[in-house]
């Protein structure tokens, strides 16, 4: 058999198979056509020799910003996402009923990243830095964000708010409540955003169900997880055995090197790793997702956990479950190739708390459905 393209000498790592080992991938007509040991080289078109290199599955980044040039803290898809490893990128929230069809249009049909969305509950979106989209109550409507969602169900992936009090001011537990009602009423997962908010975080815990994602669960700010006592409260350990999702989404404000240490010494790990990359942190210290996994990786994490966590997890968090996230024979080729550069590397957290690193997972080629594309310029 003739591939179109043949992955030579990497290692294999895809948690889909419960799979680490070195063997070659040879591709045809966009799928994941072969996985073996030893593939002849005479018997590709093009050869990309990977040794001493990762290969995954196309990595899932579960909270982007890449409504560009409206939402005021979006950047552009493609540099940051497939330039660096993800073919498929989730949107979190910085469209709304109001301008998803312009993000759908502009965005999403335009990138070649696989762009999804969690539609944000206010109609706005995410449009303003000053100006929190739900201070005024009325652009959470429900009926709005149902209409949408199903008018575009293959993009929406599920529902967003954000409880912040510079962003809800004191309409937390109605924006919430609001969400959730989308969320039911989908049959989709809802994501929330923590830290911050007037009421403390049990209110909210207490009523998500199984599926929804508590994003910036590893944050410093008040009312997070982690209580007054250094301890992780049972509220989320509740939640956690519920099959609630809790995420990591990085971005400037929200990931947390002490908060992170103290959930992992109790035993609670994050269900999904993200990085929440947007204008405000992609020049450091989030990066991409890579480097976010990185993090992780000093925190003790293997390479292993780290890719399930970016990889198998989300792809079942938004209902993709092989058909993303794994590099069986017949799925898309979505691959990401990756490079474990070994040296010690500075890593800040979103308080500016600097951890020493070991391992650096750099981009190297990304293929989406068979086509390459190059790694960007890391900015680390």
């Amino acid at each position: 058999m003739t591939f179109d393209l043949i992955i030579k000498d990497g290692t294999i790592i895809d948690p889909s198979q419960n799979l680490i080992k070195k063997k070659d991938v040879g591709i045809s007509g966009g799928k994941i056509a072969s996985v073996k040991d030893y593939i002849s080289e005479s018997d590709g078109v093009q050869i990309i020799p990977a040794r001493g290199k990762y290969i995954t599955a196309g990595l899932i980044d579960l909270h982007v910003h890449v409504w560009w040039g409206v939402a005021h803290l979006a950047i552009p898809a493609d540099p940051v996402c497939i330039g660096r490893g993800v073919t498929t990128a989730i949107d979190a929230g910085s469209s709304g009923a109001n301008t998803f069809p312009g993000f759908y249009h502009y965005v999403i049909e335009q990138t070649h990243t696989r762009i999804l969305a969690f539609l944000h509950i206010s109609g706005m979106g995410q449009l303003d830095n000053d100006i929190g989209e739900l201070e005024n109550i009325r652009w959470a409507r429900v009926d709005r964000a149902v209409e949408m969602s199903d008018l575009y169900k293959d993009a929406i992936v599920g529902i967003k708010v954000r409880l912040s009090s510079d962003i809800v001011g004191k309409n937390d537990l109605f924006a919430f409540g609001k969400a959730l009602e989308a969320g039911v009423e989908l049959n989709k997962p809802l994501m929330i955003h923590v830290g911050g908010s007037i009421h403390p975080i049990e209110k909210f815990l207490e009523q998500l169900r199984p599926g929804d994602i508590v994003t910036h669960a590893f944050t410093g700010r008040p009312n997070g997880i982690v209580d007054n006592n250094g301890r992780v409260i049972d509220a989320a350990k509740d939640a956690i055995k519920r099959g609630v999702i809790f995420d990591v989404g990085h971005g400037a404000g929200s990931f947390s090197f002490d908060i992170a240490e103290k959930c992992l010494e109790e035993g609670i790990l994050p269900g999904t790793i993200s990085s929440d990359v947007h204008k405000y942190n992609v020049n450091g210290p989030v990066h991409d997702l890579l480097t976010t996994l990185s993090k992780f990786l000093y925190l003790g994490l293997g390479i292993e956990e780290v890719v399930k966590l970016s990889t198998v997890n989300p792809s079942s968090a938004i209902g993709m479950d092989q058909k993303i996230g794994t590099l069986n024979v017949g799925a898309d080729a979505d691959v990401a190739i990756i490079d474990p550069i070994e040296k010690k590397i500075t890593l800040t957290d979103s308080e500016g708390e600097i951890r020493v690193g070991n391992t650096l997972l750099v981009p190297v080629t990304t293929l989406k459905k068979g086509n390459i594309f190059v790694a960007s310029p890391n900015m680390l």
